[in-house]
């Protein structure tokens, strides 16, 4: 497996001095969809120099650019994601974690069926965009306290399957997980489909190594799955430089 953390750029150096595999960066901050390419250069060429390639873009849809709701726009969307894409490829992007809870949060009185329909078409546009460049559009599942729809990796996966492109999977964030009191199963049945994970010691969402959390049985459901990709650390620091080497050696100690 592969490690990261989500964090800005100007943390890179430290990442790297603590020998982190890759960087996760927020696609609106450092890709910049709705920026210039002129804008887009400035940020390119500090990647460019830095010590690690930013594999993984989290914060991908903004909340006023709707995917779910009567005001959708799919070819705003689809401007968008084609940027976006674009980008992450020239810079060593990977995958772009689709959470976003803003953008698909479902109005009340809203039909979930066609909100469901509505992000399964939004996704259809996106895997256009994410297969002509190589990247992969992750589904994150988020807990019903930030997001009242896509709520576990069982969801998630429902909803990748629907799809049904290359291009699209679906994420395992452990905080979300354990939120919903998920069985870790689920991660298991996900399988070829798993594409991203995010971690966090789940009861305060902090660092990994903060306390004594035994992250034993997920890296167990992470190994039965098949997965052996990147887990990126999503989670709050007390002292980022100090704790992003506590939590890179806790998770050391698991795989």
């Amino acid at each position: 497996m592969r490690f990261g953390v989500c964090t800005s750029l100007d943390n890179v150096n430290i990442l790297a001095e603590a020998g982190y595999d890759y960087i996760e960066l927020g696609v609106g901050a450092s890709l910049m969809p709705l920026a210039s390419e002129e804008d887009f250069k400035k940020v390119k060429d500090k990647i460019a120099a830095s010590a690690l390639k930013p594999e993984a873009y989290a914060g991908f849809i903004p909340g006023e650019l709707r995917v779910v709701g009567d005001n959708v726009n799919l070819q705003r969307l689809s401007n968008f994601v084609e940027t976006a894409c674009r980008r992450a490829s020239t810079v060593g992007g990977k995958v772009i974690v689709y959470g976003s809870s803003g953008s698909r949060n479902v109005e009340e009185g809203y039909s979930p069926a066609k909100a469901l329909d509505q992000i399964a078409a939004f996704l259809g546009v996106a895997a256009d965009h994410a297969e002509k460049y190589g990247v992969t559009i992750a589904i994150e599942p988020l807990c019903k306290k930030e997001c009242n729809i896509i709520n576990t990796v069982a969801e998630g996966l429902e909803m990748a399957k629907r799809v049904n492109r290359k291009g699209v999977r679906v994420l395992a964030d452990l905080y979300h997980v354990w939120q919903e009191r998920e069985p870790l199963a689920n991660i298991v049945d996900a399988g070829d489909w798993l594409a991203h994970v995010h971690i966090a010691e789940p009861v305060k969402r902090k660092y990994p190594g903060n306390d004594d959390f035994d992250f034993s049985d997920l890296f167990s459901a992470l190994k039965q799955a098949g997965y052996d990709g990147r887990v990126s650390c999503e989670c709050g620091f007390d002292d980022f430089e100090r704790d992003v080497k506590v939590a890179l050696d806790t998770l050391h100690q698991y795989v």
